[in-house]
């Protein structure tokens, strides 16, 4: 996996938009599909159909594919929309507390448990905040752009670039999967399009030109001659690696376990970890040969050995 911005799509055709849905739909393998799902695996923004055709809706009957009633009462307020009431909105909120053992949370988080769609309660209460305090719960502080650091901004980006395994839309900032918003990121960077771009340029600052397979023979022929120090170990380097150290590994590994092979491109599930492969509890450094990406179930097995 590579990051590489998408081109702008000022002169897409109506037909090649629908072909994407079409290709999308295949891989989801259901009659019909939701903005979610699209946005998984699509090439375009969601905005880009609602320039086209109106709705989503419409696009989807372009494409033959079904709509379900809860999609056409969410786009036009229709009689089922207004069927659910305040009280069952607030009872899911206060479930999607409970999950999440949390007294508050963003919406992005309620997105991952919740029944009903966000835009639902901002329609009905105002706001996300007016909706938690309708709840009884506290309300969600998001973190102030000012004094957040460009390199916490980039490890954000790059927690969302292989989460979704695409570049990350502004549609998905509006929407909260970032523990940022938007304007926080046009603040720091001037604009969403400044923010990738210089989120590229940071991570392509590497002049490493290895591949895993590369690296697979480097650490094969490093485990056989190492000569492994006696404790009381003296380190040259920290324990934890710095951000662009992280994204060269991950890079080189694809951003898959070493082990399994899972990435959370594929399963959204897996949390890929950092692994020192001469452990740091045995003398191993800090260094981009030492380190590995596997996942949380891979590097809880392998633990402190020396594999």
């Amino acid at each position: 996996m590579k990051f590489e911005l998408n081109e702008y799509h000022k002169n897409i055709s109506d037909n090649e938009l629908l072909e994407d849905i079409k290709r999308v739909a295949s891989i989801v393998g259901k009659g019909s599909l939701t903005r979610d799902e699209y946005r998984q695996y699509g090439k375009y923004s969601s905005n880009t159909f609602l320039r086209h055709f109106g709705s989503w809706t419409a696009a989807l009957e372009m494409c033959d594919l079904n709509v379900s009633k809860y999609q056409h009462a969410a786009e036009k307020g229709g009689h089922n929309y207004s069927e659910v009431s305040n009280e069952q909105l607030v009872s899911d909120l206060q479930k999607v507390a409970g999950i999440l053992h949390a007294s508050t949370f963003s919406s992005g988080d309620y997105k991952k448990y919740g029944e009903f769609s966000r835009s639902t309660y901002h329609r009905r209460f105002g706001s996300w905040n007016n909706s938690l305090e309708a709840a009884g719960l506290s309300p969600y502080k998001f973190v102030s752009g000012r004094k957040i650091t460009t390199e916490v901004l980039f490890q954000e980006i790059e927690r969302l670039w292989i989460k979704l395994g695409r570049q990350p839309t502004s549609t998905d900032i509006k929407e909260g999967l970032s523990q940022f918003s938007l304007n926080t990121y046009s603040r720091h960077f001037g604009s969403w399009r400044k923010a990738l771009e210089s989120f590229v340029e940071y991570i392509d600052d590497d002049n490493s030109s290895e591949t895993m397979e590369q690296t697979n023979e480097i650490i094969t022929k490093h485990k056989k001659i190492i000569d492994y120090p006696e404790p009381p170990y003296k380190h040259n380097t920290q324990r934890e690696p710095n951000t662009h150290l992280v994204l060269k590994v991950y890079r080189r590994d694809k951003f898959r376990c070493r082990k399994c092979g899972a990435s959370p491109a594929i399963d959204p599930s897996v949390v890929l970890h950092i692994d020192h492969i001469i452990p740091w509890s045995k003398g191993g450094e800090t260094v981009f040969d030492n380190l590995q990406t596997l996942c949380s179930k891979c590097n809880l097995k392998k633990s402190d050995l020396i594999e």
